[in-house]
């Protein structure tokens, strides 16, 4: 199942990588001395800035929401917060709870497929398509950290009927020992926040863009908590993911943004993508001067 993640993922990227629209001879340059008017025509693609963004999202800024993140699940954990909120939504009326947060645990699985892929593949604004291209690097990098950290840590996930406190402290530390599947932080509360503030990043312009991105990734975060019976995470995975996804969301949303707005300063730009032919797999590394 994991060999199966993997290619998935790398399929996604490729997918990605060869689906920008072809620029023509008369499409305006990026680097010509009319930097502004230039970008209204520039169409993104998601390996624009990746390596830069997969370092800098990790161990730039976002790198101190992550230590908090890991800080939170800490002291909710060993505080008996985790238990507490788990045995919470097992109490609560099955049927009401789940009309109320099933659609936020079904959207948290798709939407950080469709909505990057909508806006990129299938819209006719070019303002989409490059806020679909945002989006879909962001999830991905949020997508391929979320895993890393899962396949290391391996918490246990709450059980309705038999949480305890050894349980919500119950992490398996190693290598894949319980796959990705189990695992802190939450993979549906950390992929859409970054969904969700790379798109509130690169169009903050508009209020309200902004507010509806940052409801839509808390009630993700929160269905994942209190739906299902509170079997799906604890607490402290969903605050964790939350923190984590919104920092790498933001930060690769606002590296756009600063070049939409002609504020990115030119400089040495790394961008990382698979390589697949007949004859050759791997990573093709670009530097750009």
């Amino acid at each position: 199942m994991n060999r199966i993640l993997s290619i998935i993922l790398i399929f996604l990227f490729t997918v990605l990588a060869h689906g920008q629209e072809p620029v023509s001879d008369t499409t305006v340059v990026r680097q010509s001395t009319d930097h502004k008017s230039n970008l209204a025509s520039v169409t993104l693609s998601p390996f624009d800035h990746l390596g830069h963004n997969m370092l800098w999202s990790a161990f730039g800024w976002p790198l101190a929401f992550h230590v908090v993140g890991g800080g939170a699940t800490y002291l909710l954990s060993t505080n008996n917060v985790d238990l507490k909120v788990a045995r919470f939504a097992a109490r609560q009326n099955e049927l009401a709870y789940g009309i109320a947060f099933t659609p936020g645990m079904a959207m948290g699985t798709f939407f950080p497929v469709l909505v990057p892929g909508y806006m990129y593949f299938l819209s006719k604004d070019k303002d989409w398509n490059n806020t679909g291209a945002v989006a879909a690097q962001a999830t991905a990098v949020a997508f391929l950290y979320d895993n890393i950290l899962k396949a290391i840590s391996g918490r246990a996930h709450p059980v309705a009927d038999s949480n305890t406190s050894a349980l919500s402290k119950d992490f398996k530390w190693g290598f894949f020992k319980r796959g990705v599947f189990y695992g802190w932080p939450s993979g549906h509360s950390m992929t859409n926040a970054a969904l969700a503030m790379s798109i509130a990043s690169y169009n903050r312009d508009n209020p309200y863009v902004v507010a509806g991105c940052g409801l839509f990734a808390g009630y993700v975060a929160t269905s994942m908590v209190l739906g299902a019976k509170g079997e799906a995470h604890w607490f402290s995975d969903a605050v964790a993911g939350v923190l984590m996804g919104a920092s790498i969301g933001w930060y690769i949303g606002n590296t756009f943004y600063k070049e939409k707005k002609g504020l990115r300063k030119d400089g040495v730009q790394l961008t990382i993508a698979p390589w697949i032919d007949d004859h050759n797999k791997g990573l093709l590394a670009l530097v750009y001067f």
